[in-house]
C-alpha cells in the first residue's frame, strides 16, 4: 500500500479530518500527493508559528489529535516555540516535517536548511515532542507512522513525524486497527479503595481539577463523583470552561487569593485531590502554603501519589469511574454566594478590559448561536474570567503571544463556529495579519482588540521598562486592507454597539478597536504583585 495512503488512513483512524500546513520544498512531494487524494482538506497560514496555533486549536477544540506538515528546518524549527506550547500544556499535535531523500544525503554536501547536522532537526523537537519517527525505511514507514499516533494520542502530547521527500514512492505494510488501552482490573480496584478510604477519612474534602480532566475524556466521570459525594470541585485557569459551571457542586476558579470561595475551600480544606493538574508557577508559587504535601492526592493520567506511594498504569476516567462505584455523601458542600467586585464606569468614558468582556458576556447572553472565546495572554485572559463561554481556549500557563488569532482558524474550521478573539495590541502585532486568510476559507472571527499602545503585562512586571511603548496603528484600516471590517470605539457603549452590528455581519471578519483607559484590571495587577513576591530570590 502506498505510504501516502497509509498516512492518510492513520490520521483518520485517530481522528484527524482535515491537516494544517505551510508548503516548502522537502514537504511539497507530499503536499501534491494529498491535494490528488483529496481525502482531507488543508488549511494554509502564512507563518509557521500561526499554523501550528491553528492545529494546536483544533486540537483543544475538538480533544483529538491535530496534524500540521511543515518543511524540513527551515520551517519545522521555525514552528519550535508553538509546538513548545503544545507540549507543556498536553495538547496532542502530529508535527509532519519534511526530511531530504536519501539521494541527497548520498552526496555528501551541506543541506539547505539543515543546522548543526542533518540530524539537528530530530534534535531539537526532541526537547517539545514526546516521541519521534523517521520514515526513511520502506517496510517499517507503516509501523513507524502507528507508533508515533499512539504516542499522541495515548499522552496527549505533540510527536514528530520526519518525511522524507521521495517517501512519497514508497510501499509499506498499514497496521492492524487501533485498540486503545484499557486499565487492568486487578490493580484499578486496590488503587481506587485506597483513594476513596483516604476521602472518607476527610472532613473538608475538595477537588482541584485540571485541564488534563478534558484531555483524558475523564470529566463526565469527574462530575458525576462530585456530585454523589458531595465534594466540591474548582477549577484552575487553565481547566476554565473544560468543568460544567451549573454543576451543583462547582465552586468556581482558583488563581490567586482574591478568588475567594475557591481560595477558602483549597485553605479550609483538610484534604485536597489535584485532578488532572498541570502544577505550574500561576497557580502553585505565590500559594504553595495550600498544597502541604500531607494533605494532597495527586491524581494524573497513568500515574497517582497517595502517603508517598506512586502507582502508574491507570487512567483519570478509570479511577472516577471506579470511586463512583462507592460513591455516596461524604460532606455537605453548599455553595455560597459570591459578592462580586464590579468596575464601574460612566458608559461615555474609555473603558478598561474587564468592563468590555463584561459588556461582551452580557450581549452574548442574549443569543442563541455558541461563540467559542479565544483569548491570548496579557490583561485580556484576565478579562476573559468576566465570561463565561461554552467554549474557552487560552494559552494560560505558557503563554506565548499572538495565538488568539491564527487559533481562531483552527477553531472555525474545525468546527464551523464563529470563535470571538480577545487580544491585545502587541499580541495583534506578532499574528493580527493572518486575517487576510479569512476570505478564502469563508471565515468571519470577530476580533476585539484591546488597544492601551503598550505591552501591558511586560510593564505590570517592569514597570520601569521603557521599551514597553508600541506607538499608535490605524487598525481599522488594517482589518479593511484584508477584506474585513474595521471599527474603532472608545466607550463602552460605543463598543456595545460596534459588537452588535458584528454579530449580525455574517460575510468577512469583524475587528473593533477598543481604546482602553489607562490602567489594567485589578486581576492582572494582583497576579504581578503575588508572582512577583513568590518569585524573590531567596523566598521559599
Amino acid at each position: 500500500m502506498n505510504l501516502v495512503n497509509v498516512l492518510e488512513a492513520e490520521l483518520k483512524q485517530f481522528g484527524v479530518e482535515r491537516l494544517f500546513g505551510i508548503p516548502g520544498d522537502f514537504i511539497l512531494p507530499l503536499f501534491e500527493a494529498l491535494q490528488r487524494n483529496g481525502n482531507l482538506p488543508m488549511l494554509h497560514l502564512s507563518h509557521e508559528p500561526s499554523i501550528v496555533f491553528a492545529a494546536d486549536a483544533c486540537a483543544r477544540l475538538t480533544n483529538k489529535p491535530s496534524a500540521v506538515l511543515l518543511t524540513y528546518g527551515a520551517g519545522a524549527l521555525n514552528a519550535v516555540n508553538a509546538i513548545a506550547q503544545s507540549y507543556v500544556e498536553h495538547v496532542p499535535l502530529i508535527v509532519i516535517a519534511g526530511f531530504p531523500a536519501q539521494a541527497e544525503l548520498d552526496r555528501k554536501l551541506l543541506i539547505h536548511h539543515q543546522a548543526k547536522t542533518i540530524d539537528s532537526q530530530q534534535a531539537i523537537l526532541r526537547e517539545v515532542t514526546c516521541c519521534q519517527v523517521r520514515l526513511n525505511d520502506a517496510a517499517s514507514a507503516g509501523a513507524e507512522i502507528r507508533k508515533a499516533l499512539v504516542a499522541c494520542a495515548e499522552l496527549s502530547r505533540p510527536v514528530l513525524i520526519e518525511f522524507p521527500r521521495d517517501a512519497v514512492n514508497f510501499e509499506t505494510q498499514l497496521e492492524a486497527p487501533y485498540v486503545a488501552p484499557v486499565d487492568d482490573a486487578k490493580n484499578l480496584q486496590p488503587s481506587v479503595d485506597n483513594i476513596w478510604r483516604k476521602l472518607s477519612l476527610a472532613k473538608r474534602p475538595v477537588i482541584l481539577a485540571g485541564v488534563d480532566v478534558r484531555r483524558f475524556n475523564a470529566v463526565s466521570a469527574l462530575e458525576q463523583f462530585a456530585s454523589a459525594a458531595k465534594i466540591p470541585i474548582i477549577s484552575t485557569l487553565m481547566a476554565r470552561a473544560c468543568l460544567d459551571s451549573t454543576h451543583p457542586m462547582y465552586g468556581g476558579i482558583f488563581l490567586d487569593n482574591s478568588d475567594a470561595l475557591p481560595y477558602s475551600l483549597l485553605a479550609d480544606a483538610d484534604l485536597i485531590v489535584l485532578a488532572g493538574v498541570i502544577k505550574t508557577d500561576s497557580n502553585f508559587a505565590a500559594h504553595g502554603d495550600l498544597f502541604c504535601a500531607e494533605k494532597v492526592v495527586e491524581l494524573s493520567e497513568a500515574v497517582y501519589k497517595l502517603d508517598g506511594q506512586t502507582v502508574e498504569g491507570l487512567s483519570l476516567k478509570g479511577i472516577f469511574e471506579g470511586l463512583n462505584r462507592h460513591a455516596y455523601p461524604l460532606t455537605h458542600f453548599q455553595r455560597p454566594v459570591e459578592k462580586s467586585v464590579t468596575d464601574t464606569c460612566d458608559s461615555e468614558c474609555a473603558p478598561n478590559a474587564t468592563q468590555v468582556v463584561k459588556a461582551m458576556h452580557t450581549v452574548l447572553t442574549e443569543q442563541d448561536e455558541i461563540f467559542p472565546i479565544i483569548s491570548d495572554v496579557g490583561d485580556c485572559l484576565f478579562a476573559s474570567l468576566e465570561a463565561n463561554p461554552r467554549y474557552l481556549l487560552a494559552p494560560a500557563f505558557y503563554a506565548s503571544m499572538g495565538y488568539a488569532v491564527p487559533a481562531a482558524f483552527g477553531v472555525q474550521a474545525s468546527a464551523g463556529l464563529r470563535p470571538i478573539v480577545l487580544v491585545g495590541d502587541g499580541a495583534f502585532q506578532m499574528t493580527g495579519m493572518e486575517l487576510g486568510h479569512c476570505s478564502r476559507n469563508g471565515f468571519s472571527p470577530i476580533v476585539i482588540l484591546f488597544n492601551n499602545k503598550r505591552w501591558d503585562m511586560i510593564r505590570a512586571f517592569s514597570p520601569d521598562l521603557h521599551c514597553t511603548d508600541l506607538g499608535t496603528w490605524d487598525y481599522p484600516a488594517f482589518a479593511e486592507s484584508m477584506g474585513g471590517s474595521g471599527v474603532s470605539v472608545d466607550t463602552e457603549q460605543g463598543f456595545v454597539a460596534a459588537f452588535q452590528q458584528a454579530l449580525a455581519r455574517r460575510e468577512g471578519f469583524s475587528l473593533i478597536e477598543v481604546k482602553l483607559a489607562q490602567g489594567r484590571t485589578a486581576r492582572l495587577d494582583r497576579f504581578a504583585t503575588n508572582f512577583l513576591a513568590a518569585n524573590k530570590v531567596g523566598a521559599c
